[in-house]
């Protein structure tokens, strides 16, 4: 439990101040818990005045093991002591924690960057298998259940979370917890399912330079229909499901059969691909206008003829 005593603010500041430090160290609930005893806390939290700064230099000679940070006018926080750096939300969290007094274990960390993450995402989401903390240097932004499917939001809102970790991505990390920490971790905060903000993140993102040159040269064939949440009304998600379900095509073919930008179906590989649902073979297909007399050419056309029939009918 880390102990806050918050000196020089009113009442409404001071439960701003300790929100955003429960928030920012995802302890469970209760454990970032107001002081008003200097001699029963573990962190003195003061605003930035003359008079309230050396009288904390005087309580910190008597405690030197007190903790003392400084809150400025526009509510940056800084150490009481030192460079004065200002703390960031990792630096934050990183400070609560380790005024638990436990001897945990150091996290294990599973991915770091997108490449990583995607790959590991892409094995155990089918699998059903383990819980994972993700985070962005040190500061935790999400816990996966990945046997339930299901997501705990460490930030909100969910849209500027979706968002920070589209933009992100190359900088975020993964690092394992036990059924136990992700339990105490989510305590009674809601859930949601998984694979929705899975695919919302994938098609913000920009971060698929890795998997677009693969693009170039493979088809991308659907395992089986998304969770219906993730494709919400997007018609053209729909028909590109139907698509993929039959046949493996390239982005190419995709985009000439349904008549789509190229970046909108790339959007759709894109979230497709970090879910688990899709996966890419190899080997570059031959341009459509070359395969009239191909042994799948009657199939082709049928497919075309009936996705291009059931629009006109929509």
């Amino acid at each position: 439990m880390a102990r806050v005593l918050v000196v020089g603010t009113d009442i409404q500041g001071e439960r701003a101040l300790l929100q955003r430090l429960r928030l920012a160290s995802a302890l469970p609930e209760g454990q970032v818990r107001r002081s008003q005893d200097l001699d029963d806390c573990d962190l003195l939290v003061i605003r930035d005045t003359p008079a309230l700064r050396n009288a904390a230099l005087r309580m910190r000679q008597q405690r030197p093991r007190l903790q003392c940070w400084i809150e400025g006018s526009g509510g940056q926080l800084r150490e009481g002591h030192g460079r004065q750096d200002v703390l960031d939300d990792g630096a934050i969290g990183r400070a609560l924690r380790g005024m638990q007094g436990s001897a945990e274990p150091a996290p294990i960390r599973l991915a770091d960057g997108a490449h990583a993450i995607t790959r590991l995402l892409r094995e155990r989401l089918p699998l059903r298998q383990g819980h994972a903390l993700l985070g962005e240097s040190g500061q935790p932004l999400l816990l996966l259940d990945l046997e339930q499917d299901q997501a705990v939001l460490l930030q909100e809102p969910a849209s500027a979370l979706v968002e920070r970790l589209a933009q992100g991505f190359e900088h975020l990390h993964l690092d394992a917890l036990s059924a136990a920490q992700f339990q105490a971790l989510a305590g009674t905060r809601a859930r949601q399912p998984l694979r929705p903000l899975l695919w919302q993140w994938a098609q913000r993102s920009r971060h698929w330079q890795a998997l677009d040159e693969r693009l170039r040269g493979a088809s991308v064939k659907l395992l089986r229909w998304p969770d219906f949440r993730v494709l919400g009304h997007d018609h053209d998600g729909f028909r590109l499901c139907s698509l993929l379900l039959k046949r493996a095509c390239t982005v190419d073919e995709c985009a000439m059969l349904l008549d789509l930008p190229a970046a909108a179906v790339r959007d759709f590989i894109h979230a497709a691909y970090l879910c688990g649902y899709a996966q890419l073979q190899a080997g570059t297909a031959a341009p459509i206008a070359a395969r009239g007399n191909g042994p799948d050419s009657g199939l082709l056309a049928r497919l075309w003829r009936s996705l291009r029939g059931s629009e006109r009918n929509a």
